[in-house]
């Protein structure tokens, strides 16, 4: 083996020495931060999800005639408690 070639080979292994070295440790910088904000985070649902779908509930409730429809989406109807814009009167329990 000539001098170039073990420069070559050194050149080489530090190189690849290099890259393994910071893919690991960006691994556990990584992980460190994820674990660190987990550590931060509430239990239970994210805020934003529950505020979501408490806005769907709302919207259905609000476009529904009556309550029991609401409840049971539109499966039963409760004609004695329906607002002006039912179309199921006729209908009961």
């Amino acid at each position: 083996m000539s001098l170039a070639d073990a420069y070559a080979l050194a050149t080489l292994t530090g190189t690849l020495t290099l890259a393994v070295g910071w893919c690991i440790g960006r691994y556990h910088r990584r992980t460190a931060a994820a674990t660190a904000e987990r550590a931060v985070r509430p239990p239970g649902p994210h805020p934003t999800a529950v505020a979501d779908e408490l806005a769907l509930a709302l919207a259905a409730l609000a476009t529904s005639c009556c309550l029991t429809a609401a409840v049971t989406a539109g499966a039963e109807h409760d004609p004695a408690h329906c607002t002006a814009h039912c179309t199921r009167k006729d209908q009961t329990l």
